[in-house]
């Protein structure tokens, strides 16, 4: 129903309830009422457009929700992935630290080895120089 149906309605329940209460005119007092009533209540178009207004903001908060959604279940697929990746690069630094750790005591066993071959290539040396020198 329109606005001013419902207005038109009020003023005549308040008529019959008023003139079968009392002996005064009743008139005055609803035309009051009716003028109050009317003053009250918005014109067709204005209750159209904020109709039309609040529907628009309603199919706009509904695809905000819908595009809400979306992005919530993007972010936790992101995140399931983020979590795995952060779980392989730790397993990686752990083997790398692994690498590392094998590599500092194979550098050393090199530079052992390294210096024991020199210590022996030494020795031959001195030994070949020995020969080589004329007896007195």
């Amino acid at each position: 129903m329109r606005p001013r149906a419902y207005a038109c309605i009020a003023l005549a329940l308040s008529a019959a309830s008023v003139s079968a209460g009392c002996g005064e005119d009743p008139v005055p007092k609803l035309e009051a009422e009716r003028a109050a009533l009317l003053d009250k209540t918005r014109p067709k178009a204005e209750f159209w457009n904020e109709v039309e207004r609040k529907g628009g903001f309603a199919k706009e908060k509904a695809a905000v929700e819908k595009e809400i959604a979306a992005t919530g279940a993007q972010t936790t697929a992101v995140k399931a992935e983020q979590d795995a990746l952060a779980a392989a690069l730790e397993q990686s630094r752990s083997v790398n630290a692994q690498a590392a750790t094998l590599l500092s005591s194979r550098r050393a066993e090199r530079d052992r080895l390294e210096r024991e071959v020199n210590e022996r290539a030494a020795t031959l040396e001195r030994y070949a120089a020995r020969r080589e020198v004329p007896p007195s």
